[in-house]
């Protein structure tokens, strides 16, 4: 097998679970607002992803195609369990992913259960009243889901023990105004099996921020914008040139509370800038049910 397959490979399968519903902190407006004690939450993602280009430091690939069908389910307790507001949480995803990756003719595709996520955001300012928040989200990506060593570029798990944190301040600005910003940042252990060779992805790191508007008392819209840097890959030990992602997305959001117990939001973004990355857009339903 020559290097090329390897590199463009490894390359592409980083940004394939990325796409993934819980692979990392893909927060939204207003997570991080808070609830009493006692309440829980179950939440629902159905997001799709697609490209039609690939861009690495070589130019960009046109033929390069990428979809991902997936959904995740979230299940979140908001407990004083820490001696202060937290919220331990689970997350199960799956996924459908239909891929051409850089430098190939042919596509692949396959389906499965992705890995679960298990953690919890720890609140260091919760004060409701003047809409100001502040806290640590921690999630430990367990290496439990369908991984398929044949087709490991599109497989739904990543056959890698991963963990992410997150810290987000959150502050309201007048009475209608809410703005966020988020700085993440993500580890991951080895894959001992891609394609017969070992796979190690450098920390990833990424600026999430929003700002949203109360158009009612039950709908708003936001502004969201993600920046990443980081996730140089080495291959055996070796560290692979033009492989460290450099990307910028912008995209907007509106929810809206259909009653005090259920809400639906819909998610829209796309890459405006794209380096050693897939140039991509995506769509998103979110369900949110309060128990």
């Amino acid at each position: 097998m020559t290097p090329f397959r390897p590199v463009l490979t490894a390359l592409a399968a980083s940004l394939l679970l990325a796409s993934l519903p819980g692979h990392a902190a893909d927060t939204n407006a207003r997570d991080f607002f808070s609830a009493p004690v006692g309440t829980s939450l179950g939440v629902l993602y159905l997001p799709v992803t697609w490209a039609d280009s690939f861009h690495s430091a070589s130019g960009k690939d046109n033929h390069a195609r990428l979809n991902v069908e997936a959904l995740a389910w979230r299940q979140l307790w908001f407990s004083d369990i820490c001696g202060t507001l937290c919220t331990p949480q689970f997350i199960i995803p799956a996924a459908h992913i239909k891929a051409t990756l850089p430098g190939s003719q042919t596509s692949q595709q396959d389906s499965g259960i992705g890995d679960p996520q298990v953690g919890g955001t720890l609140f260091f300012i919760n004060q409701p009243d003047k809409r100001e928040y502040s806290g640590l989200l921690t999630l430990i990506t367990l290496p439990a889901g369908s991984y398929d060593a044949r087709h490991p570029d599109v497989s739904a798990g990543a056959n890698r023990w991963a963990a992410t944190f997150l810290y987000n301040y959150t502050h309201g600005v007048g009475k209608s105004w809410v703005l966020e910003a988020s700085l993440e940042a993500q580890f991951y252990g080895n894959n001992d099996n891609y394609l017969g060779n070992s796979l190690k992805q450098q920390p990833l790191y990424r600026l999430q921020a929003f700002a949203s508007y109360d158009f009612t008392p039950d709908t708003y819209g936001a502004l969201r914008l993600y920046h990443t840097r980081g996730g140089t890959l080495r291959l055996n030990g070796q560290t692979l040139s033009d492989t460290r992602q450099n990307s910028t997305q912008l995209g907007v959001e509106l929810g809206h509370w259909l009653s005090k117990q259920d809400q639906l939001m819909l998610m829209l973004a796309r890459n405006v800038h794209t380096t050693n990355s897939f140039d991509s857009s995506q769509a998103m339903l979110r369900l949110v049910h309060v128990f």
